[in-house]
């Protein structure tokens, strides 16, 4: 690996850090062992750099593995297991303490009580596609026990993935738009995409540009595009509801939104130089 191949949103690479497995193809002045944690907050922002003004980057969400390479000044730099990004994201929203993954959320949200009742003081607030760990699947009340001593509701989570990418994406319908968001109460254009293949069992990355080349085959110029087909613009991405209308998370309307895809390629149009249609894409079934 060169410093020109290597992508540096999945490279735990800085001038004076890296991983140890990067050791003799990739330069720093020193090299070290990652050390897990997991997230126990319910949304974590992952930074550019140790700066909460700095770029947003991705989010962590509940349960999620991330490799940490150093914690300084309240600041862990590490790689998110889930999709392979880099960045900085507050220590105190990570545990050494790793509980393994039973089940995941599939509400857009759900609350961690701190009793089996919806009266009991809340412990925090989860997201779609967030890891849990329930101890013992038969509920108490409706409620689930997990791992670190709180509970959540039953219906609220499964073990099941869904068999529709575009049906888990249509929940996030009317969630605002945020520029490296992953959850109902912030999303953006590829995050909606990832996280609706998350539902379904499939990863993908979780870059738009990434996603143009991991997944789909182009549709031929006289294919009639369907639902479930993903549709690709210089640095945007969305689904398709039928041959007309596109699903997506955007800052026109700064919120998930269908809108004739005519429409879209007309606002694409204003702001680039490429072409505003890149390709439409059909994953194989």
């Amino acid at each position: 690996m060169s410093d020109q191949e290597r992508d540096p949103r999945l490279t735990p690479q800085r001038a004076d850090l890296a991983a140890s497995s990067l050791k003799g193809y990739l330069k720093a002045d020193r090299y070290c062992e990652g050390r897990e944690y997991q997230l126990v907050h319910g949304l974590a922002n992952l930074h550019s750099e140790p700066d909460d003004k700095s770029t947003l980057l991705s989010q962590l969400l509940y349960g999620e593995v991330f490799t940490v390479y150093e914690i300084r000044e309240g600041w862990a730099w590490g790689q998110a297991e889930s999709d392979n990004y880099v960045g900085y994201c507050r220590a105190d929203a990570l545990s050494p303490d790793l509980f393994p993954s039973t089940h995941h959320v599939t509400n857009l949200c759900s609350h961690i009580f701190t009793e089996p009742d919806p009266k009991s003081p809340p412990a925090g607030q989860v997201f779609m596609m967030s890891n849990v760990s329930v101890t013992n699947e038969v509920p108490t009340g409706g409620f689930v026990p997990l791992a670190d001593g709180n509970w959540i509701f039953a219906t609220h989570i499964s073990k099941i993935f869904g068999t529709n990418p575009t049906s888990e994406a249509l929940k996030f319908l009317y969630a605002p738009y945020l520029w490296g968001g992953k959850s109902s109460g912030g999303i953006d254009c590829s995050a909606l995409i990832q996280l609706s293949f998350a539902a379904t069992g499939i990863s993908v990355p979780r870059d738009s540009d990434q996603q143009a080349k991991a997944i789909g085959s182009p549709l031929a110029d006289d294919d009639v595009p369907q639902q479930g087909d993903i549709a690709f613009f210089p640095g945007h991405v969305g689904f398709m509801l039928d041959d007309m209308h596109l699903l997506h998370a955007n800052a026109h309307h700064m919120r998930v939104s269908i809108d004739p895809l005519r429409e879209v390629i007309d606002i694409v149009s204003f702001q680039t130089d490429s072409p505003p249609l890149s390709f439409i894409k059909r994953i194989e079934k």
